[in-house]
């Protein structure tokens, strides 16, 4: 069992581990942690996603049926399936991905035997013929058919998440070996920052904490699976304004990368000041990314209640690190495969993934078939979608596979 003597979280981490000064001069990478501030890091050249994704495929999910309805939501992608949830109090819904049809819900809303209340992260193992799940509040994983969406297994953990009541686990199963790779956030007296289980529950080898959250810190965890054979998990909170980008792979846990974006705040603080910094970290095989915004508070005048708040969002510039060279920066990465304008980009599965709304399509698609670098079969599929969808039917799925 491989002990690691590094804090799971960011501050301490960095003071630990060879730092890559935030001014942009490169020392040679040996793979260790690297340590930037926003605003001081030097701007690199614009990124084209044509130069990190293949051809799109467009997906026009099922209308007939009243089950199949979605209002956003997080998407995780399979060979042959995409799935589709919320943290909400909504079901995980399957869908075909060839078709768009609707399949099947899987598990129940409840609090019984195998329900949920809210999920927290999703995986389809096609493999093994399931979907897993991990529940919000009471850090259960569970795996269901695949086939009929009804509950085979609640897999017994070896450690509970105490101390972690709005934070299920993220984890990665590997249905050929029976194994499954499980991180969460180490709250005080609570689990380890990873360990790898079989479907038993027997530690097979663990990633002890050396540091803990406090307990109302508002803090959660973000993975992708973008990497083959890895667990990304990218620690996001809305406070700290300083968050670090992990890897577990062969059994150790890699800091890549942690970033200082603003001035911090107490652990339990929100903040949605005028021009905060929002951001949205993801792994690839060779870059790790965070997406940056910043916040505006917008003011509009209704008939009804007077004034309403709303937030909107000005995309920045993203941090890149290259993982091969430990070169880091701020660029500004362009989707030129549809629009040619800027973008913040969500990976999920080894996918760019984008949902849109069948009202927003309607809008946005007349400007990809102007605008976008597209096949003449893409063009063909969008210019499809366009002459059959309305504004009431189901949202939109698009795809790009990474190179």
């Amino acid at each position: 069992m491989k002990h690691l003597t590094i804090s799971f979280f960011s501050i301490a981490v960095s003071a630990a581990l060879p730092l890559l000064s935030s001014c942009g001069q490169q020392q040679a990478w040996d793979g260790g942690l690297i340590s930037v501030q926003y605003d001081r890091l030097p701007q690199g050249e614009d990124i084209l996603l044509s130069d990190w994704v293949g051809e799109p495929e467009f997906i026009a999910l099922d209308s007939s049926n009243p089950e199949a309805l979605i209002d956003g939501g997080e998407i995780i992608v399979s060979d042959r399936h995409i799935g589709i949830y919320s943290p909400r109090e909504t079901l995980f819904k399957l869908f075909d991905r060839a078709t768009g049809k609707f399949l099947r819900n899987i598990g129940n809303i409840g609090r019984g035997p195998g329900e949920y209340t809210g999920i927290s992260f999703a995986q389809i193992d096609e493999t093994g013929g399931k979907v897993w799940i991990s529940t919000l509040y009471t850090n259960n994983i569970y795996s269901y058919d695949i086939s009929t969406g009804r509950l085979c297994e609640d897999l017994p953990l070896a450690y509970e998440g105490n101390g972690n009541p709005n934070q299920g686990y993220n984890f990665v199963v590997d249905s050929k070996a029976r194994t499954v790779t499980i991180a969460g956030i180490p709250y005080d007296n609570s689990c380890p920052a990873a360990w790898c289980q079989d479907m038993q529950g027997n530690v097979i080898w663990e990633i002890p904490k050396t540091g803990s959250a406090p307990v109302n810190a508002m803090l959660r965890l973000h993975t992708s699976l973008n990497v083959d054979g890895a667990l990304d998990i990218c620690q996001w909170s809305m406070n700290t304004q300083q968050d670090t980008l992990f890897i577990i792979q062969d059994r150790e846990l890699r800091p890549l990368l942690t970033m200082k974006l603003g001035e911090t705040t107490e652990p339990n603080a929100l903040s949605f000041d005028d021009g905060d910094y929002m951001h949205d970290p993801f792994i690839l095989p060779d870059y790790a990314v965070v997406n940056i915004s910043k916040t505006k508070m917008v003011l509009s005048r209704n008939t009804g209640s007077g004034v309403s708040i709303s937030m909107e969002t000005d995309i920045q510039p993203a941090i890149i690190l290259d993982r091969r060279t430990g070169e880091v920066s701020r660029r500004t990465i362009i989707n030129d495969i549809l629009t040619n304008d800027i973008t913040s980009p969500t990976f999920k599965n080894g996918y760019l993934v984008s949902n849109y709304s069948a009202e927003y399509f309607m809008e946005a698609g007349p400007g990809f078939l102007e605008n976008g670098n597209l096949s003449s079969s893409a063009r063909k599929r969008i210019s499809d979608i366009l002459k059959n969808i309305s504004e009431d039917d189901n949202n939109v799925i698009i795809l790009a596979p990474l190179r």
